[in-house]
């Protein structure tokens, strides 16, 4: 089985496993007969039910475990590399009308484009929530003017499924006609620098239409995604940088027209759980020596 494999007898191993540890648990902590209990050839009387512990039942032991969400369902679920991907995103639009250019009069026709944005703000209350950690960065010494290879962990952190995209190529979401409109969503892995400043990121895109192209995320779960990512606006006079990971979640929808297009976007907000930043060395960017004047 793969690592993007869900088991459909996953959950009845777990409940059994939980279930048996359980009873174990139980045999242990309350076993209240005395016995005799031989150390450094003294034998001596121990009870061991005398440690000042109550009586755990199973089934109670076991509606405990259940109730926390981190210790059943927590698993990787898949891992995407896109270290040797190269990803596919232009989108395509009809050709525009030749432009009509009457005598002594402005020329009309051609193409235009359009982008409106939709924002908002998290709301604690939404039961929905994600966590990126950054897991590692390669090359350990950062070349500016190189591109990195970038490590992610995408986490449900809240307590609610939710809906990620986990395809690579947004054109191969666009439908066969060129002038059809169309709703994809999208998910951005961000590195950031001090002050949540912006470096770097890579998308993952997927549409309802696109079998496989979405993944529902359970609490617990998360997912690994590799990508060589180009780091901008590194500071020139530091030796190392704190970097982090987060996100951009987005639901578009992309409307051809001749000669263009115009772009919704709306911006999702689940609540971000922060994640701790890793000290990345970046390695000091050479220049070109001046020629010296005579």
């Amino acid at each position: 089985m793969t690592s993007g494999e869900r088991s459909p007898a996953n959950g009845f191993l777990v409940g059994e496993l939980l279930e048996q540890s359980a009873l174990r648990l139980t045999l242990l902590l309350w076993t209240p007969e005395r016995s005799p209990v031989r150390t450094e050839g003294v034998e001596r009387c121990t009870n061991r039910a005398g440690w000042g512990l109550l009586p755990v039942f199973p089934s109670a032991l076991l509606l405990l475990m259940l109730s926390c969400p981190c210790w059943v369902g927590a698993q990787e679920v898949k891992f995407i590399d896109l270290t040797s991907v190269r990803q596919r995103t232009e989108l395509r639009y009809p050709p525009a009308p030749a432009a009509s250019c009457p005598k002594g009069g402005p020329c009309t026709g051609g193409g235009w484009s359009a982008i409106g944005v939709g924002d908002g703000a998290p709301d604690r209350r939404d039961p929905h929530a994600l966590g990126v950690w950054l897991l590692r960065v390669a090359p350990t010494d950062i070349d500016p003017l190189e591109p990195v290879e970038v490590e992610f962990r995408v986490r449900n952190t809240g307590t609610a499924a939710i809906e990620i995209p986990i395809f690579p190529h947004l054109s191969d979401l666009q439908p066969s006609g060129d002038s059809l409109a169309f709703t994809y969503m999208s998910l951005s892995l961000v590195v950031t620098g001090d002050a949540t400043s912006t470096l770097g990121y890579v998308s993952l895109y997927g549409t309802e239409a696109r079998k496989g192209s979405i993944l529902l995320l359970r609490p617990g779960e998360w997912i690994r995604v590799k990508a060589n990512v180009k780091l901008q606006k590194l500071p020139q006079n530091r030796a190392a940088l704190n970097l982090r990971g987060t996100f951009w979640l987005r639901r578009v929808t992309f409307h051809p027209h001749p000669g263009g297009e115009s772009t919704d976007i709306e911006n999702l907000y689940p609540n971000a759980t922060p994640t701790p930043p890793i000290l990345v060395p970046l390695a000091p960017l050479e220049r070109p020596e001046k020629p010296e004047r005579h």
